[in-house]
């Protein structure tokens, strides 16, 4: 009783509010956990996807070869070093695992960027993690381009930082240099990952010349485009290396193979059954698939709100704010105009494609809040939090799906794959089986230890177009093709040839393995989306042919 008396009647309203507010951000911090838990499930046991076929080899092939002289990789080379330097620090063997390790990474750096650029915008920590949820939550992100061993996500929190350093540099109108040297590094830095990164460089470069408004045109200059233009030429050293040292090869894999067989090829009949949308119709209907999904429409309601409170909000302090908020706004839309067009230039068009103006929409919300008054976000915060709710409601499902493997990690696909190549290398042993090992699925048998053909150690993306190729384009790469592969087995017989995922692109390398007797395993245990291995076998001192043509 004497305690009561001495607290204050405001102090005992206090007390509640203070531990409802420990209750909330302790049920926000238990919610954040199991959402990144979930996320990390969900990468680890993602189905591997043909693509990985070549973005996960260099992370064994980089220990003795060269990416472009000495093998094929049709994209600049962020990703495969990325993955090769994660797999040095931690000296794994589980190669589609190290490369999953390096998407999460990229989760991990998405999230940080994203509630870091928001708070420093907003100074709310609960419309901070708002926006990354709202993130988070993307269904694109959720399936194949974000869970992936590939360079679809890793670009993005690059993009997204330097955009975000940018527009931290001309919003409160100072004499920033080392925000827009920085925005210049990242930006750059993200299109060593991915070529298509590119398109938030030109609305930046553009903002550079007009904001900050306060700085005369000579200022900006020196103190704006010149800092921009020092840190995108750091950024982008690792491409002006290669356009330097071997600048043919380099555009050849990069530009040569994307406008040139990729396209003849997914125009052939029987192959656009692979999900490309091969005309404008096609890709806007896949645009709208994606940019209008349950969870981003969701996004973009949340966004739409608060651009109606800034502008006929009608708020306390509106000319400064809005003032503030007019050029981060502008360069905003720059960058989803950029982004948005380049998502249709790519022929065939394929959902990763439509990523790129995603990271927009958390850019929005951040600048649109940060131009509102304290009346207006206190009205504005609910909405806000409200459309977070449901962004997690939609992506419950997805983010669940793979919970129940938490204590089972031997049923990760990460390490069924893993399994499947030590199960191929140990089963050539038995058969004393020694030698490289011809396959299109290349990841089975480097999980394995065990060595492929340089020609094709990415996958089947070289050999399916190799016939195709103009002779002066297929001279700068490292391939063989459909009707070649049975010259290239004949000058080096393989140990064991592993099938049974395409049995259009395989029939060749089939028509080998029987014509020279190789021996037909089936039981071998490696399943995955495109069929179930089948091992041929060379017996001990077996003598090689070459098939008929």
């Amino acid at each position: 009783m004497a305690y009561l008396e001495k607290v204050s009647p405001l102090q005992r309203v206090q007390h509640p509010a203070r531990s409802g507010s420990l209750l909330l951000s302790a049920g926000v911090a238990i919610l954040s956990a199991l959402i990144f838990v979930a996320l990390a499930l969900r990468i680890l046991n993602y189905e591997m996807r043909k693509d990985e076929q070549l973005y996960v080899p260099p992370i064994r092939l980089l220990d003795t070869q060269e990416i472009y002289r000495d093998f094929f990789y049709n994209h600049t080379p962020g990703s495969a070093w990325l993955f090769y330097g994660l797999g040095r620090l931690t000296g794994s063997d589980h190669l589609l695992l190290t490369g999953r390790l390096g998407v999460l990474l990229g989760w991990v750096v998405l999230i940080a960027v994203i509630g870091g650029i928001s708070y420093a915008l907003t100074q709310s920590r609960l419309i901070s993690w708002c926006i990354v949820i709202l993130s988070v939550t993307n269904e694109l992100f959720l399936t194949q381009p974000g869970m992936t061993a590939t360079n679809n996500l890793l670009p993005l929190p690059l993009s997204f930082l330097g955009l975000g350093l940018f527009i931290l540099g001309v919003r409160d109108e100072r004499d920033r240099p080392m925000l827009y040297a920085g925005a210049g590094f990242f930006l750059s830095l993200a299109v060593c990952f991915k070529i298509s990164a590119v398109a938030f460089i030109p609305p930046v470069v553009i903002a550079s010349f007009l904001l900050p408004r306060a700085l005369g045109v000579q200022e900006r200059g020196l103190r704006v485009v010149a800092p921009l233009a020092l840190g995108g030429a750091i950024g982008g050293l690792p491409v002006l290396l290669y356009l330097v040292t071997d600048r043919q090869r380099f555009l050849a894999h990069v530009l040569g193979y994307h406008t040139g067989p990729h396209v003849q090829y997914m125009r052939m009949p029987g192959v656009a059954d692979e999900g490309a949308a091969m005309t404008l119709a096609a890709k806007l209907l896949l645009a709208h698939d994606i940019w209008l999904a349950a969870g981003v429409a969701v996004a973009l309601v949340a966004v739409g709100a608060l651009l109606i409170t800034l502008l006929w909000g009608g708020g306390e302090a509106r000319p400064a704010t809005r003032g503030l908020t007019m050029g981060p706004a502008w360069v905003v839309v720059g960058a989803l105009i950029f982004s948005a067009a380049l998502s249709f230039i790519p022929t065939p068009g394929f959902p990763q494609y439509f990523a790129q103006p995603l990271i927009c929409i958390p850019l929005a919300l951040a600048v649109l809040f940060a131009g509102l008054g304290s009346n207006e976000r206190r009205h504005v915060a609910p909405a806000l939090l409200a459309a977070t709710v449901i962004a997690l409601v939609i992506a419950a499902p997805r983010f669940g799906q793979y919970l129940g493997t938490a204590l089972h990690p031997e049923r990760w696909t990460v390490m069924r794959v893993h399994d499947g190549g030590v199960a191929l290398a140990e089963r050539m042993t038995e058969a004393g089986a020694d030698g490289r090992v011809a396959t299109l699925a290349p990841i089975y048998p480097l999980e394995g230890g065990l060595e492929v053909y340089p020609e094709l150690a990415t996958g089947p993306f070289a050999y399916r177009t190799g016939d195709i190729t103009p002779p002066a384009l297929a001279g700068q790469y490292r391939m063989t093709s459909p009707t070649r592969i049975g010259a290239l087995l004949d000058s080096d017989p393989p140990a064991a040839l592993l099938l049974g995922f395409d049995d259009t692109l395989e029939a060749p390398m089939v028509a080998y393995a029987e014509a020279n007797g190789y021996e037909r395993v089936t039981d071998l245990g490696i399943r995955d989306r495109y069929g179930n291995a089948v091992l041929y076998l060379r017996r001990p001192g077996q003598a090689v042919s070459s098939p008929a043509p």
